[in-house]
């Protein structure tokens, strides 16, 4: 149950905002009593540090976990984490919570160590698949910078094979 809350919580702050993210609204789109959110947490400033932890946990650590584990290389690994966050929605909440961080100074802390882990591991993946250090850091980050721009600039959509070809390009 008490993922159900983190869930909703996160689906409350993708559609408006941490002002959303209420217990009585909550408790209503999830079809049970409040008493229910006071047997996982203290109050709402619990929930918010619960969904926050979530959003880290869920959207970054389990995810890169999976995708190193992938027998496939960079070019596979690359193209899975694309599609997770462009056509999965993996990526969904990071705009509600990167405008939550722009007013809360503990979400920002928490935005910008998510920030340095994604690139952290995506150095990784291009290091193992041949690049040093450097090239293997400025890859990363063009490729984290494409996976958090791309749904904003979505137009025109891409072409079929397109996202692949640009898995491609990045790994060469």
């Amino acid at each position: 149950m008490k993922a159900q809350w983190l869930v909703a919580g996160l689906e409350a702050l993708r559609k408006g905002g941490v002002g959303e993210v209420r217990v009585e609204r909550l408790a209503a789109s999830l079809g049970i009593t409040k008493g229910s959110f006071y047997w996982h947490f203290r109050d709402r400033s619990e929930l918010l540090d619960a969904v926050l932890e979530h959003w880290s946990r869920e959207m970054t650590d389990a995810e890169f976990e999976r995708i190193a584990a992938m027998p496939a290389g960079l070019a596979g690994r690359l193209l899975a984490l694309a599609q997770d966050v462009l056509e999965k929605g993996m990526g969904r909440y990071d705009p509600a919570i990167r405008a939550w961080a722009r007013h809360d100074r503990k979400v920002a802390a928490a935005v910008a160590r998510v920030d340095r882990s994604r690139v952290r591991a995506l150095t990784g993946f291009f290091q193992e698949g041949g690049f040093d250090a450097a090239e293997a850091r400025t890859r990363a980050r063009l490729f984290y910078t494409f996976l958090l721009g791309e749904p904003q600039v979505r137009a025109p959509a891409r072409e079929p094979g397109e996202l692949e070809r640009m898995v491609e390009r990045l790994q060469s």
